[in-house]
């Protein structure tokens, strides 16, 4: 690695993290997106979950009916 690269490295975080020691609102409302995106994730999550169990719960009370349907077709008479 270029030595040059990590001392650029090192000045931007050293830069950041004072401005951000300057501006406490500013690091709140980065802490406070990152946490809303978190929840938003989590319940995105487990709304696919919840979804994904409501399919399978409809799929097996239709499946029951189709089966049941199926056995009273009555075949066409000939004449």
């Amino acid at each position: 690695m270029n030595p040059g690269l990590t001392e650029e490295v090192g000045k931007t975080v050293r830069g950041i993290v004072h401005v951000l020691e300057s501006q406490p609102l500013a690091l709140a409302m980065i802490i406070s997106n990152f946490l809303l995106l978190g929840f938003v994730w989590y319940a995105t999550v487990e709304n696919n979950r919840q979804r994904a169990k409501l399919g399978e719960a409809v799929f097996h009370a239709e499946s029951e009916t189709r089966q049941l349907l199926a056995r009273c077709v009555v075949p066409e008479r000939k004449p």
